[in-house]
Order: C-alpha cells, then structure tokens, then sequence
C-alpha cells in the first residue's frame, strides 16, 4: 500500500484506544496492540487490507466461556472442551452436542437485557462440525426466530442480523430447523448493535468494548493544497446503515472549511460535501450504487471549480463556480473525524496524484 512519491506508512499515523483481533498471515486470529494498525487476512493468509472499524461492544458475558452458567442449556444439551484448536490457534473452543429438536428446544442460549426494541443487531459465531457436515439454527434476537446454517469441517463465523423484539431475547444456537442431533465445535460469540458483526470482541464476565480505529494522513510537503487526486482501493462491509465515510479533509474543524466523501446506505449514494469559510459550497449524492462486500476503486479528484468522482469506469462531476479551500490540515480516512460513521471495511491501496487528473484517467482507475 502505498503513496505515489513516499511509502503510505510515512504519513500515516494510527490510533485505537484498545486491542483487536484481526487474521494474520498463518490464517489465524491475532491481537494487535493498542494504536497498532490491524491488517487482516483471509484463511490462507492473503492480505485483505487495513480494516477499519468503529467502536463495538460485545453484549454477551462470557463469550468464549460456554461452559459458564451464564450459558443456558436445554435439555439433552451437552457442551464439553475440545483439544481441536480454535480460530485463534488455542485450545478454548468447545464441544456442543445437540440432540436435535423442531421445537428448537434443544439450543444453548444467553439471555441478554437492554436491547432496543426494534433496533437491528447481529449475533456471530466461530463453528465447524465435529466431522462430516452439520445443520444448525441460529435465532433468539427477534424471538423465537430461526436462520439455518450448514457447517462442514472448517472454521466459518457464522451470523444473522435482526430487530429486537419487544420480549425477553437470547441470542441462540440449536437445531430448530433440520431437527437433526448435530455435534459441532464453537468459539466466541458476539452479539453487537448494527446490521452485520464486526471484528471479534471476547468477553469475559461483562460486556467487551473495542475502540474504534483512527486512521489519518498527515498532509506534509508531498499534499498539494487546492488540487489532487486519490484512487481509494476498498472491500466493502457485509452490511450497512447511516452515512459512512471513505476520506475527509478538513482545516481546523469539519465545520469550517472541508471537502468530505461518504457514503448515505439509506440512499445508496456516493456523496460530497464540500465547505468553505464555514459555508456549505458543494453538497452533492452523486450516484448509487455500492455492492456490500464487494471491492470497489473509487477516484477523488478536485481543483478550483471541479469535484469529480469516478467508480465503475463513470465519472461524475460536480457544479463549478467555486474556489477549492488550500488549508486542509486534517485527513480522516473511513471515518467520521475519527469518531463514528466507520467505513467498516478494508482498505487494500490507496494512490495520490498532486493534481486533478482527466476524466478519461479517473475512468481507468475506477474501473475493476
């Protein structure tokens, strides 16, 4: 990953106030240290990218610790240890033996309070099957629901996303579906606010907390002020809400002079905002849409009188009739001033030009 005239990494600086557990290269989970930059990897050990996250809590107590009592248990359930090793290449991930059931009354199951009615969360979890393949149901946050799954003999987070209900909810795992006795191996469970699971949270005893990932270029002598173009080299998340961000570039604050690209889900629309003296210039959704999950080369370029973005090979570009602001101090890349509105994803490369390039030249950069 890399700038066009120094290494990325001499400009970039770090910051998450919290440890986090990403893939590394031998394909297993790795904890990365606080203000520590959490590149993550696939199950063979290909780089994805640099994920940035926002801040997380994982809901459950125990989360790994299935045998706690916290962790409640049908009749005829059974959960022991295992010497087979876990995601993270340890030996705490677990045995469950269900004895299968249509009712779904063969699970293990956390209750969990203070969820918002209606408000969408996600309940993940490491399993594989013991041997062969197994059907399994996961549920409990909207009630008695139930989202089968099929497992074989490799690792797989596996999850579901859906509203609270009104009533008393337990993320849970069981057979509802197949009512087949299923025998699997599990690891850490996550139950967190928002459409789609994040990176892994392990608690132990009460909720866990992962900070978010402040990610920032510092514009020194190779940033041209008033002018530029940066190709973003991004894998999406699996699901999304709200308005996240891709890059910012601002003056002393975002209310003040700025030129802002995100991403409004509720519209399925790139967006720019743009700034100046503290007066809105340029607020522009360009064009849908993102695909969730997916990679995606995006080009940022501008000058006096011109935004424009490319994605998919089609350049779009904004109104003219303005200067560009040349004070920008501050740029935030996949979040909001390093707060919120977390891009939630990976970004694999990322490409500065001094200048504004073509639109023919934007068109090859965005296209896959």
């Amino acid at each position: 990953m890399g700038l066009r005239y120094q290494p990325l990494a001499a400009c970039m600086k770090f910051a998450r106030a919290s440890t986090k557990l990403v893939r590394g290269p031998s394909g297993l989970l790795e904890t990365r240290a606080n203000d520590q930059p959490a590149y993550d990897h696939d199950a063979v050990g290909r780089r994805l990218g640099l994920l940035i996250e926002g801040a997380a809590t994982n809901l459950l107590r125990y989360s790994s610790a299935f045998g706690n009592a916290l962790w409640e248990k049908d009749s005829g359930v059974v959960v022991s240890n295992s010497a087979i090793a876990a995601p993270d290449g340890s030996q705490t991930a677990m045995r469950l033996d269900l004895p299968g059931s249509s009712a779904g009354a063969d699970g293990l199951y956390q209750n969990v309070g203070g969820l918002v009615a209606s408000e969408v969360y996600s309940f993940a979890v490491w399993m594989r099957a013991v041997s062969g393949t197994a059907d399994i149901t996961l549920g409990g946050i909207d009630g008695p629901s139930t989202h089968g799954v099929t497992l074989d003999e490799n690792w797989q987070r596996v999850w579901i996303a859906e509203p609270a209900s009104n009533t008393t909810r337990y993320p849970k795992i069981s057979t509802a579906v197949s009512a087949l006795p299923a025998s699997v191996l599990i690891w850490n469970a996550q139950l967190e606010a928002g459409p789609a699971p994040t990176s892994d949270i392990i608690s132990n005893g009460i909720p866990a907390a992962r900070a978010v990932d402040e990610v920032r270029l510092d514009p020194g002598d190779w940033f041209a002020q008033g002018r530029g173009t940066f190709v973003f080299d991004l894998h999406t998340a699996r699901d999304w809400a709200g308005i996240w961000r891709i890059v910012q570039m601002y003056s002393a604050s975002l209310n003040d002079d700025h030129l802002d690209l995100g991403y409004d889900s509720a519209a399925d629309q790139l967006r720019i905002s743009l700034r100046k003296n503290g007066v809105p210039v340029v607020t522009q959704s360009l064009y849908g849409t993102l695909a969730k999950d997916s990679r995606h080369r995006i080009a940022l370029a501008w000058d006096d009188d011109v935004i424009s973005v490319g994605l998919d090979g089609v350049v779009l570009s904004s109104p003219d009739g303005f200067a560009m602001p040349r004070n920008f101090t501050n740029i935030v890349l996949g979040t909001f001033a390093g707060m919120d509105k977390a891009m939630n994803g990976h970004l694999r490369n990322l490409a500065y030009w001094p200048e504004k390039l073509s639109n023919s030249r934007l068109i090859e950069l965005s296209e896959e």
